[in-house]
């Protein structure tokens, strides 16, 4: 029996040496003596933080060194680490019965933030920054949350027929799960909701409001009357997308036995602006009433719901001509039929660096940029879209028109200049359309804004 316990503790001793120099080979697992106080706040005007703060400490190597959690504001995050480069993301809004998070030992950059089933999204934001540890240092980092749901605040039908015994809205494609480093995975998803009757017998609305992963692109709204088992569908491909951090309302007329009129608000904080979406739709199909635009409440920059107040005069230009000293890059008919929607892109751009800065102060500086670019009665002046920067690389076409037409104004060259995608700002290069890295950056970087204006189709 004694042999055998001194077999035992020598087995044991072995163990512990070899789980320790496993545990070594981890840089920057081990405790080191350099401090780092975490800080969060909101990037957005609300100063809303959501609860609980999930935050993953991770080295250059991808792996997981510290996985700490915030319950409330008067939380503390402090942790002793090596003196080494890490990369701080955060989850903020994810309760523990209603996602599924990554533990420490398997989490990535790109590990999913799942659902659990018969629950719903809450108010979710991520954040993500580096930082470097010195020896023997105490720092502080503050990680700047953004918004990564949007808000579906109201659903209504009105004037619904009151042989309707069901309706539904559904919206898609919107995307399945946001991941640790605050993009989002798959584009399959849907969100049905079910309308309530109300007391007048013809409008039916949403009960609860929910929070949504935006849309993945453009989204289509689909309506459903059921009648005694019988299903009536309309559906709708808007030209814009459901985007995070705005408030979605959404509120249809339906006008006889086979036409319903339905027009949506989405209304957002700082520089997300007002979008407005207005359309018909039939059992002969969908057209857009109001063009699908934006109007910016903050820095006043548009505000168009449909009228024929933007409609510009004359005859829509060719693309590749000079308008009001801007570059027609494209020219497509909407979806009425009624009016041609011409992109412009600004002669001029201004150097806005993102070294050192993150999204969301890279973008304050964007936003208070955007209102110089008003030009010869032109504005509602945007960052481009990732689809909108690949027809960038026509860049000395364009040089060459603002050269012929004698307009003085910055060529597109091989510079990076910003773009807005699904999942935040990214960069691509101005000469050839190719799109770059995401953020943080480490290339000087250009704003050159587009817009859309409306002519009457003769």
């Amino acid at each position: 029996m004694k042999r055998l316990k001194t077999i035992l503790m020598g087995m044991l001793t072995l163990l512990a040496m070899f789980s320790c120099e496993k545990g070594l080979d981890v840089a920057g697992a081990a405790e080191g003596n350099s401090v780092l106080n975490v800080v969060t706040r909101s990037g957005e005007s609300d100063a809303k933080v959501s609860y609980p703060i999930t935050v993953y400490v991770m080295n250059t190597d991808g792996q997981c060194v510290r996985k700490l959690q915030l319950l409330t504001a008067n939380d503390q995050l402090s942790m002793k680490l090596q003196p080494l480069t890490y990369n701080i993301y955060a989850i903020a809004g994810a309760a523990d019965g209603d996602y599924s998070l990554p533990g420490q030992d398997d989490a990535t950059a790109t590990s999913e933030i799942t659902l659990n089933e018969d629950a719903t999204h809450g108010d979710l934001m991520s954040a993500k920054n580096t930082v470097t540890m010195s020896e023997e240092e105490s720092s502080t980092l503050t990680l700047s949350l953004s918004r990564k749901v949007m808000h579906l605040e109201s659903l209504v039908i009105n004037n619904v027929p009151k042989s309707v015994d069901a309706v539904t809205v559904t919206l898609a494609p919107i995307y399945d799960n946001l991941l640790l480093n605050g993009e989002y995975s798959s584009t399959t998803g849907t969100q049905t909701v079910a309308l309530t009757e109300q007391s007048d017998g013809t409008t039916w609305q949403n009960d609860d409001e929910l929070f949504l992963l935006p849309s993945a692109g453009n989204a289509t709204i689909t309506v459903k009357f059921s009648r005694g088992g019988t299903v009536t569908s309309y559906a709708y491909s808007s030209p814009l997308a459901l985007e995070a951090n705005k408030h979605i309302r959404i509120t249809g007329t339906f006008t006889g036995t086979d036409e319903l009129t339905l027009s949506g608000v989405i209304t957002g904080a700082t520089w997300n602006g007002t979008t407005t979406i207005e359309f018909n739709f039939d059992e002969e199909g969908s057209t857009t009433t109001g063009g699908g635009t934006t109007t910016d409440d903050n820095n006043g920059n548009q505000d168009d719901n449909g009228s024929e107040d933007d409609v510009m005069e004359g005859t829509a230009p060719a693309v590749g001509s000079i308008y009001k000293e801007c570059y027609v890059n494209a020219v497509a008919d909407d979806e009425t039929g009624n009016y041609i929607l011409v992109t412009l892109i600004h002669k001029d751009e201004v150097d806005i660096s993102g070294t050192g800065k993150t999204e969301e102060q890279i973008m304050e500086e964007i936003d208070d940029a955007l209102p110089n670019f008003d030009i010869n009665g032109i504005t509602g002046w945007r960052l481009p879209t990732e689809e909108e920067a690949h027809s960038f690389s026509g860049g000395q076409a364009m040089n060459v028109a603002f050269q012929q037409a004698q307009i003085s104004g910055t060529d597109i060259n091989s510079d990076w200049y910003y773009c807005l995608s699904a999942n935040g700002l990214k960069i691509f290069v101005g000469a050839t359309g190719v799109i770059g890295q995401t953020l943080p950056v480490t290339k000087g970087q250009h704003l050159r804004p587009v817009t859309v204006v409306r002519f009457h189709k003769e």
